[in-house]
């Protein structure tokens, strides 16, 4: 995926437009949750979706406390988030003012209840008086959560949230809210591109400072992409309103991945935001956080990252490929390693 980083001299600018489409009322909250594990092309799926007439893709929303307020990293148009117009806009509108919530409190408020070890639970409590439980058990968490996401759809006027969160335990709490019509993309990418990913050094230009990305050795990435998947898969594999899409497949045929995705957000008429085949211009989103790539504006060709398949050390290669076989069988990467298809 090629494009052009917004300079920060047209920050300011650039935060004006709110892609109004739109939206509101007191319907659910119609939100596309993008799930899985990290590394495995979320971002780009999601800045294609942004660009969708109808939609508004916001990042990883479940990092808007510790990214965005604490940390205060760069929203998307470039502005930090504590600056941001839309993003102060939208924490108004949910909670009165912008400093109604206390972002520490809710980054301890989302551990009691999302991290993989309550996935076990989740799995037991997806409806009825344990669903019920679980929130209970999260506070007024999910309460916050409910009013920031119809928030989020009052000034974007969307009427699809795209959210990227990915962590698999967020979104499943996203799911119980009777606020929010949760539809879920579970994304799967090859681990042993994922791992690659991981060990290469990249710039992380949205703290505002020189940086670069946290990497993570090949057996970590392997742990947290199987972790990642399986929850998914536990949690929503087989249900209503879920697409598991390979990335691979996504970068290959753009339009068909597309066309798929539209009808799970139930927009299958909207125009497509592709010029050609597999190319489209971005403009700005106001992401809350994610891979730095969410920064990147202009015409963007869509294609495949193979960089790992030459440059990957073959003892690292066979390591993923032991740790995760029994999911590289299931979403059957198996085989395809030296076929030159896929990512």
């Amino acid at each position: 995926m090629t494009g052009s980083t917004p300079a920060a001299a047209g920050a300011a600018e650039r935060a004006a437009p709110f892609r109004s489409v739109g939206g509101g009322g007191s319907d659910p909250v119609r939100v596309l949750y993008v799930a899985g594990a990290g590394r495995s092309g979320s971002t780009v799926l999601a800045n294609l979706l942004g660009e969708v007439p109808g939609f508004v893709s916001v990042g990883e929303v479940r990092f808007l406390w510790e990214r965005g307020l604490v940390e205060g990293r760069l929203c998307g148009c470039g502005v930090a988030v504590p600056s941001c117009p839309f993003w102060s806009r939208v924490l108004a509108g949910a909670f009165g003012r912008e400093d109604a919530v206390d972002p520490r409190e809710m980054m301890r408020l989302e551990r009691l209840g999302t991290r993989a070890r309550h996935v076990p639970a989740m799995v037991r409590s997806r409806s009825g008086a344990a669903a019920r439980a679980h929130l209970a058990r999260m506070g007024p968490y999910a309460d916050r959560l409910a009013r920031l996401y119809r928030a989020i759809r009052s000034v974007s006027r969307a009427r699809v949230v795209v959210d990227s969160s990915k962590l698999p335990g967020y979104g499943f709490v996203l799911g119980l809210l009777p606020e929010v019509d949760l539809r879920v993309v579970h994304l799967v990418r090859d681990p042993r591109a994922t791992a690659f990913s991981w060990s290469r050094v990249k710039d992380q230009p949205d703290r505002g400072a020189p940086g670069v990305m946290r990497r993570k050795t090949p057996p970590t990435a392997a742990a947290l992409w199987t972790a990642g998947n399986a929850a998914a898969d536990a949690l929503w594999s087989g249900r209503p309103a879920t697409l598991r899409l390979r990335y691979e497949d996504f970068v290959a045929a753009p339009g068909a991945a597309l066309t798929r995705v539209l009808e799970l957000a139930g927009e299958p008429d909207a125009a497509s935001p592709l010029i050609g085949e597999r190319t489209v211009e971005l403009g700005v989103h106001h992401t809350v956080a994610g891979n730095p790539d969410r920064l990147r504006t202009g015409r963007v060709e869509l294609r495949a990252d193979r960089e790992w398949r030459g440059r990957m050390r073959a003892r690292d290669r066979a390591l993923v490929t032991a740790l995760t076989w029994p999911l590289l069988l299931r979403y059957g990467y198996l085989g395809e390693a030296d076929d030159g298809s896929g990512g």
